[in-house]
């Protein structure tokens, strides 16, 4: 083996091994742990609060911000309203997709029940023309429980 090729060898595992960066979440950065407090669907959305319950869990879970039942902070979401709209396609030939909107309204409480935090967040997701309003909500759940877990992991509480 060449006298480069070796010292290459050398000294590629020095400088991994001197590198800072790592691939896997440490837990550091003052990120919380929020145990869920079920949601309320103050809609006529047949499944909402529990739709959005399964992707808050889901979408904090995989942010490592999800605690057991009596963790510090209590996240409480609201299913506060919704409305549904057509989005027209160009095309003759093919159907119009709605858009169903959801709004929806988080607080964080401590274990006594004082209001720490509290923010709304509203975000659509769509559905074909002979579909009912729930078909888009998953999709408007889903993006709605990014934007509060993203919103808690940067929050100061």
């Amino acid at each position: 083996m060449s006298r480069i090729r070796s010292l290459i060898l050398l000294l590629l595992p020095v400088s991994l091994a001197a590198c800072g960066y790592s691939f896997v979440l440490d837990g550091g950065g003052g990120a919380h742990t929020f145990s869920l407090r079920p949601s309320t669907n103050g809609t006529t959305l047949i499944e909402g609060g529990m739709t959005l319950d399964n992707e808050l869990e889901r979408t904090l879970s995989s942010m490592g911000m999800l605690s057991p039942e009596n963790g510090e902070h209590i996240l409480h979401c609201t299913l506060s309203s919704y409305s549904s709209h057509a989005v027209t396609s160009q095309s003759l030939s093919s159907d119009d997709r709605y858009r169903l909107t959801i709004r929806v309204a988080a607080r964080v409480l401590d274990a006594q029940g004082k209001e720490l935090w509290k923010m709304s967040f509203s975000d659509h997701g769509a559905y074909p023309e002979r579909g009912a309003e729930e078909d888009g909500l998953e999709e408007a759940c889903r993006r709605v429980s990014l934007q509060i877990a993203r919103a808690l992991a940067a929050v100061a509480l």
